[in-house]
C-alpha cells in the first residue's frame, strides 16, 4: 500500500489533486475476464472514468456500481466501436464521445486495452494533446507473434470468403488487397470524415498487429516474460514494455473475482459426480502446421466429434458440457452434431459466462485453435485439470506447448492415456504459477510509469 498511495500522498502535501485516470476497453468479454481486475485496483486509489465499447451484462453493471468495490469510479460511458451495421453513425458517436470525455475530464493517465482499434486511436490522440500518460495494458492471452496471426487471418478468409474455384494464390491476393482497402477506410476515411488527420503508420488491427505499443501508447504492459518476448519479436521497443502479472495471480484482486463472479457461479450440480467442459472454438476449418494445407470443415468436425466420443467412452458417467464460443452462429446445428454422441453430452448457450463452467468442471478441454479460456481457467483454478489438444498438428494448435498449468497433448494415444489416468483418479495437474513481474499491482505500476514519464518530459524540456 505504501507504493500504491505514494503519488496520492505526495500530491496532497503539495495541495494538488490525485492524478485522474481514464480507462478504455472495447471488448466486454475481455473487460469482464481480465480488465475489470485492473480497474478494481485503480479505483481504490485514483479517481477514474470508465469508457466501454460494448454494453455490459447486468451482473457486471451491478458490480461496477458498488461503491464499496469501486470507491473512486466516477462514471461509466458507452460508445460503440464502428464495426458492422451503421459504421459511419457509430464512428461519429465514438469520436464525439471520446473527444468530449477527454476534453472535459482532462485525465493525467489513460489506460487502454490496446492502441490499435478505432476507439483507442482517437483516445490516444486526444490524450496526448492534453499531456496525459498513455498506457496499453494486455487484456487477454497473446496467442502468437503477429506474422502468424496475420497469416492465419489470410488463410481463413481465403477459404471461407473467397470462391473455391480460384487458385489459393489468387484468393490470398484478393484477401490481402481487401485488407488494404479496410486499412484505408478505417485509418484514413473515418478520421477524415471527423475532420481529423489520418492514423498513419503500417500498424493496424486490419493486419492483425496485435502487439500494443507499436502504435500510439507511450507504454505497453504484458502479463509475462513469454508475452514480453513475443512483443519484442513484433518490434515493440523494450523501453516501452513492462510486465504486470495477470489479475488472477495477484492475491487481493483474485479475491475480488472470487467474491463477485466465481462465488455467484453455479456450484457443481449434485446429480453429476464429475464434469468435463469442452471449450469449442468458432473456427470451422484448420490448417496443417507443416505446410498450411487446409483441414476442411468436414474433417475438422469429425476430429471434434472423435474427441467428444473418446471422452464419453472413457469417462463413463461424467457429464460433458460443450461450451461454444460466445459468437457461435448456429447453436441448433452444434446441438445436432454433439448431443447424439452421448446422453451425458449437452451443448450450452454460447453467451453463458465461461466462469460458470470453469467453476463447475473437474476438467477443462480445448481444441485447436486453442481457446484463450484455457489460460484463464489455469489461473482461476491452478489445481484443476486443463487440457489443450492438438491431435493433428494444426497451425496455432500448439500455443499451450510447454505452458505452465496446462497439459498439451499432440496425439490420440497420449489423449487416451491421460483420459484413463483421469478416470482412475491417477492424473496429477501441475499447479505452480510463475510470477514474472516486480510490481505488486496496477497502482504500483502506474505510480512508477507516471513519475518516470513526468521526469522524462521535464528532462526534455
Amino acid at each position: 500500500m505504501e507504493m500504491n498511495n505514494f503519488l496520492a500522498k505526495k500530491n496532497k502535501r503539495k495541495g494538488k489533486n490525485c492524478p485522474k485516470v481514464l480507462f478504455w476497453s472495447s471488448s466486454f468479454i475481455l473487460f469482464r475476464n481480465t480488465l475489470i481486475g485492473n480497474l478494481y485496483e485503480i479505483s481504490q486509489v485514483y479517481p477514474v472514468i470508465l469508457l466501454l465499447g460494448e454494453k455490459i451484462d447486468s451482473e457486471t453493471e451491478k458490480i461496477l456500481n458498488n461503491k464499496k468495490l469501486f470507491p473512486k469510479l466516477q462514471k461509466i460511458i458507452f460508445c460503440e466501436e464502428p464495426f458492422n451495421g451503421k459504421i459511419l453513425v457509430k464512428n461519429n458517436h465514438l469520436y464525439r464521445t471520446i473527444k468530449k470525455t477527454t476534453k472535459d475530464y482532462k485525465p493525467d493517465i489513460v489506460v487502454s486495452a490496446e492502441d490499435f482499434y478505432p476507439g483507442s486511436l482517437y483516445l490516444m490522440r486526444f490524450a496526448k494533446k492534453t499531456g496525459a500518460t498513455t498506457i496499453a495494458i494486455q487484456p487477454g492471452l497473446k496467442i502468437a507473434e503477429q506474422e502468424k496471426l496475420y497469416l492465419w487471418s489470410c488463410l481463413v478468409n481465403s477459404y471461407m470468403k473467397m470462391p473455391n474455384f480460384l487458385p489459393l494464390s489468387v484468393r490470398l491476393f484478393f484477401v490481402k488487397f481487401k485488407k488494404y482497402l479496410g486499412y484505408f477506410f478505417y485509418h484514413w476515411i473515418l478520421p477524415l470524415m471527423m475532420g481529423e488527420a489520418p492514423f498513419r503508420g503500417k500498424t493496424s488491427f486490419i493486419f492483425w498487429n496485435e502487439s500494443s505499443g507499436l502504435k500510439d501508447a507511450d507504454y505497453s504492459v504484458v502479463f509475462s516474460k513469454r508475452d514480453y518476448d513475443l512483443c519484442i519479436k513484433d518490434g515493440v521497443p523494450a523501453k516501452k514494455l513492462f510486465i504486470l502479472n495477470h489479475p488472477l495471480i495477484r492475491e487481493n484482486t483474485k479475491k475480488f473475482f472470487e467474491k463477485t463472479y466465481f462465488s455467484n457461479s453455479l456450484n457443481k450440480q449434485k446429480k453429476y459426480s464429475k464434469i468435463l467442459t469442452v471449450m469449442l472454438p468458432a473456427e470451422r476449418i484448420g490448417f496443417k502446421r507443416s505446410d498450411y494445407s487446409l483441414i476442411p470443415e468436414k474433417k475438422t468436425q469429425e476430429n471434434k466429434v472423435r474427441i467428444v466420443t473418446l471422452v464419453a467412452d472413457i469417462l463413463k458417467g461424467w457429464k460433458i458440457f460443450i461450451k461454444p464460443y460466445p459468437y457461435a452462429l448456429d447453436i441448433s446445428e452444434i446441438k445436432k452434431i454433439f448431443e447424439p454422441i452421448s446422453n451425458w453430452a449437452t451443448v450450452v448457450e454460447p453467451l453463458e459466462p465461461a466462469d460458470k463452467y470453469i467453476k463447475m468442471s473437474d476438467v477443462i478441454l480445448g481444441v485447436p485453435p486453442a481457446s484463450t479460456t484455457l489460460f484463464t481457467a489455469s489461473l482461476r483454478s491452478p489445481k484443476k485439470i486443463v487440457l489443450s489438444l492438438d491431435l493433428n498438428n494444426e497451425f496455432l494448435g500448439d500455443i499451450y506447448k510447454n505452458f505452465n498449468g496446462i497439459k498439451y497433448i499432440n496425439s490420440e494415444e497420449k489423449f487416451i492415456e491421460v483420459l484413463n489416468l483421469i478416470s482412475n483418479n491417477k492424473y496429477y495437474q501441475k499447479s505452480d504459477i510463475e510470477k514474472d513481474s516486480t510490481f505488486s499491482d496496477t497502482n504500483e505500476l502506474l505510480n512508477y510509469i507516471y513519475t518516470q514519464h513526468l521526469k522524462n518530459k521535464q528532462e526534455i524540456c
